[in-house]
Order: C-alpha cells, then sequence, then structure tokens
C-alpha cells in the first residue's frame, strides 16, 4: 500500500473539533463539550482500524502451504508455532500377482479366498479422501475459528483433516 493510502486513516479527532471550531466558541467547556459528543465515532473509528489491519493481514496470505502455516501459527500459536500441516501420503496400487500369472501346477494364489482377499494396502490408503493435513497441539484451540481460517486460505478444491496431536 501506498503513502497516501495509509495517511488517509489518520485521524485526530481533538485536531478536527479545534479545526472545525470557530476561533470566537474555543474554549475550554465548548471543546471538551464536543469532545464528549465525537468520542463514541471515535471508539468506532479506532474498532474500524483494528478490523481493517486484521483484514489486510488476512489478505496478505494466500493458498499456499508454507503461507497457511504461517497464519494459523500467528493466530492460533503465537509463541511456539507448533500447528504443522503435512501432505497426505498417496501410495500406487501394488498388487503381487494377478490371475493370469498364475499356473495350475504352483498355485501363487491357493492362499486366496473369495471370503478373505489380502490386501496389500486399505482402500483409504489407495484413495486418499485429504489433500493435506494439518497438525494441532492439544492446548484448547478453537477448532471452528480453526476451520473457518483454513476454508478461508485453502484453494476450493482441496480438502483436509484436523488431527489433534
Amino acid at each position: 500500500m501506498g503513502v497516501f493510502a495509509e495517511k488517509c486513516f489518520e485521524l485526530d479527532f481533538k485536531k478536527l473539533i479545534l479545526m472545525y471550531l470557530p476561533t470566537f466558541r474555543r474554549k475550554y467547556i465548548t471543546f471538551n463539550f464536543l469532545y464528549v459528543l465525537i468520542s463514541p465515532i471515535e471508539k468506532m473509528y479506532i474498532d474500524f482500524l483494528k478490523v481493517r489491519k486484521r483484514n489486510i493481514d488476512k489478505l496478505t496470505h494466500n493458498y499456499q502451504i508454507c503461507s497457511i502455516r504461517k497464519r494459523l501459527n500467528d493466530v492460533f500459536d503465537k509463541s511456539e508455532r507448533r500447528i504443522k500441516i503435512y501432505s497426505s501420503e498417496t501410495y500406487a496400487g501394488l498388487y503381487i500377482y494377478t490371475e493370469n500369472e498364475d499356473d495350475a501346477i504352483r498355485s501363487k494364489t491357493k492362499f486366496l479366498s473369495e471370503n478373505k482377499p489380502i490386501y496389500l494396502r486399505t482402500e483409504s490408503e489407495l484413495y486418499q479422501e485429504f489433500d493435506f493435513i494439518v497438525e494441532i497441539p492439544n492446548t484448547g484451540i478453537n477448532e471452528i475459528e480453526l476451520k473457518a481460517e483454513i476454508d478461508f486460505l485453502k484453494l476450493e478444491s482441496k480438502r483436509y483433516q484436523i488431527v489433534i496431536k
């Protein structure tokens, strides 16, 4: 952001009161009375600046894993930075023998039955449900806020799982 964009949000309400107050009305009592009337607007302005800063900070991060990890650690685990993000492992569907490779004399698949087939990997290991795994410490992190933050940062097509360590 440019210097002008930041300067346009710097308001001093006391100076504004003095600037718009006619010179013959510039007395201590009049100034204080007007400042009391303006103070709720000043509080709203301070709240607006806090929300603006939080939104700008939120928008500086993108969908990359390193950026998501940095943002989550900044928000939920600022001191120890223990939130980690891993890619989920996908395995190739390996096989031992096919039916065509099996011969009649030395059957390589005779120990397999239709009732109890043997799998090298489970179906969930072969076809991952999640694209990445977010590992968080067991410190009472609000999972709803965490999910909202991840959903805001991640790509729409990516799926994730939260694991509490």
